[in-house]
């Protein structure tokens, strides 16, 4: 049984903003089809005159993506996709563009909660979802370096996949949703919850509603834990005190307050 139905694919353009709508059985990455061929310029790529926001979509990836070097586990079970998105379309300015990939961070968290209401659900920053203290979302927010107002949101959720085949290490800091319930979830009505709630918050971002922060802090898994965060350039640990409305985290050190922007949580 294929994990979306002609049906379900219709469904998905229907009921949400996508306006072209890609679907492989099974593909490398999602972030990495959308770049090279949704981003690019019609110059060089003719074929596709695409409209967006589009959609990238997978029953199984095989060389997901995640920060960095990171690479994301998804077998079939899972929930893979990327938006394609034109910020001068939604009127998102450059300087709210860091907030993207926290809009959607609290959209899939605020989407899951609904399926979870009596379970704990966190957002790490600055693009995990962690459910029950284990990591059941990623998200990869990146841009085309020759098309700089569109930006490719990567979405992964653990939704109907078990860990029990995965390495060890994902085994003890990954989890599904159903090994969370032990319950099955509709991939296509899941997405289309996911993808209606990213729209409306990225809205938010667009609109400058810096309450949209206030409600990510409420999730927010590090305030008040002390921290090992790597920036790229440096290594720094303190307490973290909050993430700002800009996006920012704001760490407590030795040396007094630093505000960051950009880093990978090593330790917390």
């Amino acid at each position: 049984m294929l994990p979306f139905t002609a049906e379900d694919l219709k469904a998905i353009q229907t009921e949400t903003f996508i306006e072209h709508l890609d679907y492989f059985e099974s593909l490398a990455s999602t972030n990495t089809w959308a770049l090279h061929t949704h981003c690019s310029p019609a110059k060089t790529n003719p074929a596709r005159d695409i409209s967006l926001p589009s959609l990238v979509l997978t029953g199984k990836q095989t060389a997901g993506r995640g920060r960095g070097s990171n690479s994301w586990w998804s077998p079939e079970g899972g929930l893979t996709f990327s938006l394609v998105v034109d910020v001068g379309q939604i009127q998102i300015p450059l300087e709210q563009q860091p907030l993207i990939a926290l809009a959607t961070g609290l959209a899939v968290c605020e989407t899951l909660e609904k399926y979870l209401p009596e379970f704990d659900l966190k957002l790490k920053w600055p693009n995990d979802v962690y459910l029950e203290g284990k990591k059941v979302s990623g998200i990869l927010v990146e841009t085309a370096a020759n098309q700089p107002g569109l930006v490719v949101i990567g979405v992964g959720v653990n939704l109907n996949n078990s860990f029990l085949s995965a390495e060890d290490g994902l085994q003890s800091t990954g989890t599904s949703l159903y090994e969370t319930t032990r319950q099955k979830y509709s991939l296509a009505t899941t997405l289309i919850d996911l993808i209606n709630g990213i729209e409306n918050r990225l809205y938010d971002v667009a609109s400058e509603k810096t309450e949209f922060m206030s409600a990510w802090r409420k999730y927010c898994l590090l305030t008040g834990r002390t921290i090992r965060i790597n920036t790229g350039r440096e290594t720094k640990q303190g307490t973290c005190l909050e993430i700002d409305d800009q996006g920012f985290l704001i760490l407590k050190t030795e040396a007094g307050l630093e505000r960051i922007i950009s880093g990978t949580i090593e330790h917390f």
